[in-house]
């Protein structure tokens, strides 16, 4: 069975490409371009997966994970948090909320796919452990 993520981000060009490398490694993915729309679509679908820029309209993708892992049905799911501004107080913010990763733009695309497998197999031993 096909894995699914859920993409957040503002910018459509982002949000093409992340769908795109995620389409073509076998996941469903849906797409938010909001905090807002994406907590709503995590709560209605269960993604095993969320990719979410730290500045959202609305909603910030750091309040996104912490949200998400407050959510019995989903705590366990694997999160992923890219920024363009790249400072340790970012990251620590980040790994605060409870992301698994933390990835810098542009990201490369095997960074990418890598943390995203890493993210995953995380995500998998939090559901068996459960």
């Amino acid at each position: 069975m096909a894995r699914t993520a859920l993409i957040v981000d503002d910018d459509p060009p982002t949000l093409r490409l992340y769908r795109l490398l995620l389409e073509q490694a076998g996941m469903n993915v849906m797409a938010a371009n909001n905090g807002l729309e994406a907590i709503r679509l995590a709560v209605e679908h269960g993604p095993d997966l969320i990719i979410t820029d730290v500045r959202l309209p609305l909603v910030s993708g750091l309040e996104v994970v912490r949200q998400i892992r407050r959510h019995p049905l989903l705590r366990r799911t694997a999160t992923v948090v890219i920024t363009a501004v790249a400072t340790p107080e970012n990251e620590q913010l980040s790994l605060d909320a409870g992301c698994d990763a933390y990835l810098v733009k542009p990201v490369p695309v095997l960074t990418f796919l890598a943390a995203v497998r890493r993210c995953l197999a995380q995500e998998e031993l939090r559901r068996k452990q459960a």
